[in-house]
């Protein structure tokens, strides 16, 4: 089933049971796990370091 069609059944719905529809559907979205965001590991100060003297500080000969 498409949600779009879903979408226009619900319109004709009188308001109470709109409201209940919104509740049902309410609690089954709380049922489903939340993506969680991979965090970025942090590099050390000696990691930053030696970066910008490799790639920013380069001597030219």
């Amino acid at each position: 089933m498409i949600a779009e069609n879903i979408y226009t059944i619900a319109m004709h719905l009188p308001e109470k049971e709109l409201e209940r529809l919104y509740i049902m559907l309410g609690k089954k979205t709380k049922q489903f796990p939340k993506k969680k965001k991979s965090k970025q590991s942090s590099i050390t100060k000696d990691e930053a370091l030696q970066y910008l003297l490799a790639t920013v500080f380069k001597v030219k000969k």
